[in-house]
């Protein structure tokens, strides 16, 4: 079953616009809501039809008329301040749930996208106020698909590629090949699940074309996990081999915080789904358009 009339959350995001990409190679139409201060210029470029969220989400619903809602929204703090709270609360979960209740009843089925972070030490629980925002809003979900939301939830980890801006492992790499400051490392290990765009962007449409056509199949959780697991070093390393380079290092200079994910927790693969693009691969193609773009 395809894909073809689809609403993001999150559109601008680095897997969301990905997941756009994808959906408009395949002639999906493809409709996003965004806040009133976004920059639309990589939506309208990918012909993206945008839709204001000036508080009636029903309004915005009604006129995409979506297959699929991917909701991709989130609003990410490592830590957060007594100001934070507020809008952390309303960007993962007061936001999402206007979706929801907007979405409940329209006959589209939903796509919400999780953070590995939910899921930390043991007994495994949230790793900070973001992801027990994240975790707080699955259980709306929950409540939504007792009313007969067809829904899941993908789970994504670290995720890279070309056009990333996030402060990140890979993007700190590309800065660091550009003449950047030395690469501070943490003197302990940590390892890494990373998952290239594409193959992320295959994931989510995975999920949206199986929660329409089984959704039984994909009712509750799934996980985007690539499998590819290395460990900062071994990621660093693979980098300076694609790109020919020795980077200068710093060891220690990143002091891991103690609540860290130091291994990555997963539960069931998405069905049907496994990425195909290697760490090497995917560094390789995001230093050579790295480089392209100058």
């Amino acid at each position: 079953m395809g894909v073809r009339r689809v609403l993001l959350t999150g559109a601008t995001s680095f897997p969301g616009l990905a997941l756009a990409g994808r959906l408009r190679s395949l002639g999906a139409e493809v409709h996003a809501v965004i806040r009133p201060a976004t920059d639309t210029a990589a939506l309208d470029q990918l012909g993206v039809l945008t839709h204001v969220d000036e508080g009636d989400m029903p309004a915005i619903i009604g006129a995409a008329r979506p297959e699929v809602v991917f909701h991709l929204a989130n609003l990410y703090l490592r830590d957060h301040g007594a100001s934070d709270v507020a809008r952390l609360i309303d960007t993962n979960v007061t936001f999402g749930a206007r979706v929801l209740d907007a979405v409940a009843g329209s006959g589209a089925a939903f796509v919400n996208v999780g953070t590995f972070a939910q899921k930390w030490g043991e007994p495994p629980r949230p790793l900070n106020l973001y992801a027990a925002a994240k975790e707080a809003f699955e259980t709306l979900l929950a409540h939504y698909r007792d009313l007969g939301l067809a829904a899941t939830t993908l789970v994504l980890f670290d995720t890279y590629g070309p056009g990333d801006t996030r402060r990140k492992l890979v993007p700190t790499l590309l800065a660091a090949l550009d003449g950047g400051p030395p690469l501070a490392l943490p003197d302990e290990e940590m390892v890494m699940d990373l998952t290239y765009r594409d193959d992320v962007a295959e994931a989510l449409l995975a999920a949206g074309r199986g929660i329409l056509a089984e959704p039984d199949v994909w009712r509750g959780r799934r996980f985007a996990a690539s499998g590819f697991r290395h460990t900062i070093d071994e990621v660093v390393a693979v980098f300076e081999r694609q790109a020919g380079v020795e980077l200068p290092k710093r060891r220690g200079g990143w002091a891991v915080p103690e609540r860290s994910v130091r291994i990555p927790w997963a539960g069931e693969r998405a069905p049907g789904w496994s990425a195909k693009v290697t760490l090497a691969e995917g560094l390789a193609r995001t230093i050579g358009e790295s480089r392209r773009a100058g």
